[in-house]
């Protein structure tokens, strides 16, 4: 990397390690970091933030495991296998996260900080639209439980029955508001953006915090 590189990602690893940064920082510096985090959840997850819609990626990957699985268990007529939870956990996260930092010379982040970064990702990939065979079967949500937030996929099996299915994609522990029920996905009432307030990452809907 080059020294204008580096300056960058150090200007921007210090908004985070003193919780002074917004979910469009955390953009900036996975944009930063990709080309330094090769085959990690990292790079994947930058590729994903970069690109968006383009389908390509383990996010996109598994989406597509799900629905083929759930076609099957429709019709009952092939098989099929899938492991339903999050793509990248968020230890293997914090792990890819600090081996990259390394490169940079930067120490490592506590798991609460990476857990707060991922937050801001999934809060970056909402919205997102899934495709399946060129049709368009739903989007990436944020969603949340009493003790976790999800980036979850939400789409409809294309066909006649149109039956809906929520699977997780990304999970963090929920320490940003509450979900009104113990075992039931809580959803947002707007777009979410997630931004640090007093040292703290809060997620804001409709310019409100989220209770």
């Amino acid at each position: 990397m080059d020294a204008k590189e580096h300056c960058l990602g150090a200007d921007l690893y210090e908004r985070i390690r003193t919780y002074d940064f917004c979910e469009r920082d955390i953009l900036a510096f996975l944009i930063l970091l990709r080309p330094h985090s090769a085959g990690s959840a990292v790079r994947d997850l930058s590729d994903f933030v970069a690109h968006r819609e383009r389908d390509r990626g383990l996010l996109k990957d598994y989406v597509h495991r799900v629905l083929n699985y759930a076609e099957a268990a429709v019709d009952n007529k092939r098989a099929a296998q899938v492991q339903v939870g999050a793509v990248h956990s968020a230890t293997e996260f914090h792990d890819s996260l600090n081996a990259t930092l390394a490169r940079f010379d930067l120490s490592p982040l506590d798991l609460h900080v990476t857990n707060d970064v991922l937050a801001c990702i999934m809060s970056l990939l909402q919205e997102v639209r899934l495709i399946h065979n060129g049709v368009e079967i739903g989007a990436f949500q944020v969603g949340r439980f009493k003790k976790e937030l999800w980036l979850l996929g939400a789409i409809r099996m294309p066909g006649p029955k149109k039956v809906p299915i929520v699977f997780p994609a990304l999970i963090v522990p929920n320490t940003y508001c509450s979900s009104g029920e113990e075992n039931k996905v809580g959803e947002f009432s707007d777009i979410v953006e997630a931004k640090c307030v007093n040292g703290r990452l809060k997620l804001f809907v409709g310019g409100k915090e989220a209770v």
